[in-house]
């Protein structure tokens, strides 16, 4: 209530600390303090006139009361409400999460008040695991329960056994081709991005599927090669390597990471490759996230997904120009270059 006076000890201590003060914190609430004790002015009128809230004003009130001068100075380390966790704390949080593959915010939630008695938000615990931790935040990746659990080391042999022999050969690394091939039938009719608004939204679709079979080498080194077929059987896999091997005709050898699909492991495209000098590396089974084309073609699926497509030369031209835009980054593999190219001795990509 307006014209409310409190009582302030040692009110003539204030002035003089006020005086000397030179932490601009500390000072403002001095004056707060010597404007209701030395000058007389209403409590909610001091408030307002130091620009603070009335709980802010009754805080320092108190702690002057109680500790004098040392009650209103800012604490080390203190910048405001102390933490509910200490750096102690959040180690110890930190080797309590690193036992398991990945939490949901509601289990972090539960082990901390577990541990530590403390019951915080939804929101501090996202804050406090983002930025203090550094934990990500995301989808996990499915992974087929046949993958063998030591896939990468599965790649990395035969990676490493192509390019011995290919230096047993006498071809050096920078005369080597290296790029991933994969297949996808990308539809024009899924959802497949979620977008913000204000009230439900349409997406509208033209219904009728257009068969788009598209095939890919995703060059890391030389020249990314896009095309569309009309089946997956073995003569079209092997009159795509034909243009592969035409697009890198400057290069010695093609290295080609490709899946366990059959027709890319028939006698037709065994014998086409060894004749253009193209070398296959086959992924460990049920492994496609070994393959960084997989990231290519997901965002040409996006892209599909919010775009009108009026008929089957459409949805090539839109398939086409995604490829050529997204091939053209090195982005999508670099995980994968810093894996595998350095572990085989390839450092020329590896930065």
């Amino acid at each position: 209530m307006k014209g409310v006076r409190l009582e302030i000890q040692n009110a003539e201590e204030i002035p003089v600390r006020l005086r000397d003060e030179k932490d601009d914190r500390v000072k403002a609430r001095l004056v707060f303090l010597n404007a209701i004790a030395n000058y007389h002015i209403d409590f909610e009128s001091a408030c307002a006139m130091c620009g603070i809230v009335t709980s802010t004003g009754y805080l320092w009130i108190r702690k002057w009361n109680k500790e004098g001068y040392e009650g209103i100075k800012d604490k080390e380390n203190a910048g405001g409400r102390p933490p509910r966790l200490s750096e102690d704390d959040l180690k110890l949080l930190r080797k309590e999460l690193e036992g398991k593959e990945y939490w949901s915010t509601k289990e972090v939630r539960e082990k901390i008040h577990e541990i530590f008695g403390v019951s915080l938000s939804e929101d501090q615990v996202v804050r406090i695991l983002r930025n203090k931790l550094g934990m990500l935040f995301s989808k996990p990746f499915p992974v087929d329960y046949r993958r063998p659990d030591d896939a990468e080391a599965i790649l990395e042999n035969q990676l490493s056994l192509v390019f011995s022999l290919l230096r047993a050969r006498g071809i050096r690394d920078e005369e080597i081709a290296i790029g991933f091939v994969d297949e996808t039938r990308p539809q024009n009719t899924p959802n497949t991005v979620r977008v913000w608004s204000f009230e439900k939204v349409r997406s509208i679709k033209n219904t009728t599927k257009f068969e788009t079979n598209t095939i890919g080498f995703y060059a890391i080194k030389g020249t990314s090669v896009q095309k569309f077929l009309e089946n997956s059987k073995a003569g079209s896999i092997a009159s795509f390597f034909e243009d592969v091997k035409a697009a890198n005709s400057d290069y010695k050898a093609i290295v080609a990471i490709v899946d366990n699909f059959a027709s890319h492991k028939s006698k037709i495209v065994k014998n086409k490759v060894a004749e253009l000098g193209i070398y296959l590396v086959y992924l460990p089974p049920y492994s496609p996230d070994l393959n960084p084309i997989e990231f290519i073609w997901k965002s040409i699926k996006r892209l599909l997904s919010v775009t009108f497509v009026k008929n089957l030369e459409d949805a090539k031209r839109i398939i086409s120009e995604g490829w050529a835009r997204s091939a053209s980054y090195l982005s999508y593999a670099k995980a994968w270059i810093q894996r595998f190219l350095r572990a085989v001795g390839y450092t020329e990509l590896c930065g």
